[in-house]
């Protein structure tokens, strides 16, 4: 258990080391802090934290690195401060932002990981709200050629999912018309599983288009993440962390191939809480080398989404998780309207 001094001078170090991105030593403290001690007191604290694995020194001589536990003490207590970090214009540009797509749910994604990675200074990342269970707002066939259709299904949560149907003969667009009329009147506002349960007399063909219909249903409820979005890589990459080439690399490569968002995706927390998972507190080993810090929005039980701010160790948590909690907030409030 570390005493007041010594977290204090803890709090300091980690501070000024995210600030500064080099080694704190004991002497900027004392002179950059009121501390009301000597510099061999400090000095003192300082080789106690070091024992007990929160800070490290390359050398007797050097200054002192934050190591993951320190982070994690250091986080904590901005979990608990309520206290906004982000200053009030950018809120309102933020907001105005948000406004503009509210009507444009296909843009709500690449808003907000734009918003995060503007606020937070790193990568942002969004996901696109997803139904616990979706449901038919709109069916309809498009002609394309004589043995040929498109099936075209609208989700309730303004999703719209396209399939081409092959015909076993040809069909008129009027009789299509009249297939599609049946087909809404016996499905619409349904789920999968409402669906598969309910009794209809169906023709063969309209048979199978209500398989191909449950089968998009199927497709959109095991499916983990919708269109996910990521902005900011440049910020991301521009830390003084990742000036290794052999970093830089690995970091485009999971953002390329995905394993990077899919990574940060799973560490997002039920509920309305926000989760803080730093360095090797990581269950796979892309995201060792950073942090995340994620949240859930939407209304859960019906719609859900994430937003997450991802960032070295030595990411700026007074900024990060306020601007989590801001964006995920504001979400929620476009969710509600559109779905609530």
């Amino acid at each position: 258990m570390l005493t007041q001094r010594q977290r204090y001078i803890l709090d300091l170090i980690v501070g000024d080391y995210i600030r500064s991105a080099t080694p704190i030593a004991s002497e900027s403290l004392a002179r950059n802090h009121e501390l009301g001690v000597s510099s061999a007191t400090i000095r003192n604290e300082v080789a106690f934290l070091e024992d007990e694995g929160y800070i490290n020194r390359p050398h007797a001589s050097a200054g002192s690195v934050p190591e993951d536990k320190a982070y994690r003490l250091y986080v904590e207590s901005v979990l608990v401060d309520e206290s906004d970090g982000i200053p009030s214009a950018a809120m309102h540009a933020a907001s105005r932002q948000l406004a503009d797509v509210e009507h444009d749910v296909d843009a709500w994604g690449d808003a907000a990981a734009s918003l995060l990675a503007q606020l937070v200074g790193n990568l942002g990342v969004a996901t696109f709200p997803k139904m616990k269970q979706a449901r038919i707002k709109h069916l309809e066939l498009v002609p394309v050629q004589d043995f040929l259709a498109v099936l075209i299904v609208v989700l309730e949560q303004a999703r719209l999912r396209k399939q081409l149907v092959r015909l076993d003969d040809p069909v008129e667009s009027d009789e299509l018309e009249t297939i599609s009329q049946r087909l809404r009147r016996e499905v619409i506002g349904l789920t999968r599983n409402q669906i598969e349960s309910k009794m209809m007399r169906l023709s063969p063909m309209e048979e199978s288009l209500i398989d191909a219909t449950v089968l998009i249903l199927r497709e959109e409820d095991v499916a983990l993440h919708h269109d996910r979005s990521i902005n900011g890589l440049r910020n991301l990459l521009g830390q003084p962390e990742f000036v290794d080439h052999e970093k830089v690399q690995s970091i485009i490569g999971s953002v390329e191939d995905g394993s990077l968002v899919e990574a940060v995706l799973d560490e997002a927390p039920e509920g309305g809480v926000i989760e803080v998972v730093i360095g090797e507190e990581h269950s796979g080993d892309v995201l060792r080398p950073l942090s995340v810090v994620i949240a859930q929005y939407g209304i859960p039980g019906q719609a859900v989404g994430a937003v997450g701010a991802v960032g070295p160790t030595r990411m700026e948590y007074t900024r990060a998780i306020p601007g989590v909690r801001f964006v995920s907030s504001m979400m929620s409030s476009l969710v509600e309207r559109v779905y609530g």
